[in-house]
């Protein structure tokens, strides 16, 4: 599986900051928790995300003082880009200077939560796993940006497999195995259409059951003296 483009990787780091605060080594986890297999990226590639988006003013850093300890990531260029996260602060005891090592927080701005409402929209979906990915990312409050790339998709799968019926009509030159490729072929793209149309009778009916409920709420509201 190729590794996960900047942009659905900014889109991933904000989708997780919007949820609190989180260090760099708690934001690796908690994607991989999040998005499983489907976000293939690195230490390498996470903090410089994290230092492009702070420079776009999308999110903002403090240290934490509290932490004292560095969690090794497996890899030497893991353990090298986690040790920007790190800042050496001074401390005084007793009237003794000693050194000690902080975890850096990072925290999500206003113009981050914007940031990824955009990209969220505008995301580019090249692939199978960046689409998973995208929708793994989203909440209720998307669900019409989901819909949206559902129906979209749907009709592009549906020209495949149209374009693939036709390339799959009986050839005397083509050979057995041919045929028998080109149908598995139409077949995967059949199956695709139908994940997409359940995943789009579930959201659906989300959308249905939270009008039903705030209607429910609005009404008890206006009947309350």
């Amino acid at each position: 599986m190729k590794k996960t483009s900047s942009q659905l990787l900014d889109l991933a780091v904000l989708a997780l900051l919007k949820r609190g605060d989180y260090h760099g080594y708690q934001i690796k986890k908690s994607l991989s928790e999040l998005a499983g297999p489907l976000l293939q990226f690195s230490f390498g590639s996470l903090y410089p995300a994290l230092a492009r988006l702070e420079e776009r003013s999308a999110l903002e850093s403090f240290v934490d003082s509290a932490s004292t300890f560095v969690a090794a990531t497996g890899s030497l260029t893991g353990d090298l880009a986690m040790s920007d996260e790190w800042v050496r602060a001074t401390t005084w005891r007793s009237n003794t200077e000693r050194t000690v090592r902080t975890r850096r927080v990072y925290k999500i701005t206003e113009i981050g939560v914007k940031l990824f409402d955009e990209l969220f929209e505008h995301a580019p979906l090249e692939s199978e796993a960046d689409f998973l990915a995208w929708l793994s990312l989203a909440d209720e409050s998307k669900f019409d940006i989901v819909l949206e790339r559902f129906y979209e998709r749907v009709a592009n799968l549906e020209r495949l497999r149209k374009i693939r019926s036709v390339a799959s009509k009986p050839n005397a030159t083509a050979g057995i195995l041919r045929d028998q490729i080109n149908r598995r072929l139409i077949g995967i793209v059949e199956n695709e259409i139908n994940f997409v149309k359940s995943l789009i009778a579930t959201v659906e009916s989300q959308i249905s059951l939270n009008n039903e409920e705030r209607i429910a709420r609005e009404t008890t509201s206006v009947s309350q003296p």
